[in-house]
């Protein structure tokens, strides 16, 4: 079943990329720990390129984000800074996963 985040409250879908410290393996794993600890990331992905993670994050609206953001992921630990982007508008969501290439055995 899919939900439509609209229709329960959460208006503001974000791209949140974090730029860590990369000290060491420790301070990664702190953060880490912290994403995963956090409701309104919905999706997190470590990433090659600029920055280092990117987080899929969702908000009732853009005060409860702009809080969200100040408030709790600038003050994870091992945060640099944070870059967002913001939905608007979906294109395709909810896709089931590509399989034809199982049907190829």
């Amino acid at each position: 079943a899919e939900i439509d985040r609209r229709k329960i409250g959460l208006g503001v879908l974000a791209f949140v990329r974090v730029d860590a410290e990369r000290h060491n393996a420790e301070a990664t794993q702190a953060l880490e720990a912290g994403i995963r600890e956090l409701p309104e990331v919905v999706a997190c992905h470590y990433i090659s390129g600029a920055g280092t993670f990117e987080l899929q994050v969702m908000a009732t609206d853009l005060d409860a984000f702009s809080r969200f953001a100040t408030e709790t992921l600038l003050n994870l630990p091992n945060v640099k800074d944070i870059h967002t982007s913001f939905s608007l508008g979906e294109v395709k969501s909810g896709a089931a996963l590509p399989l034809a290439h199982l049907q190829r055995r």
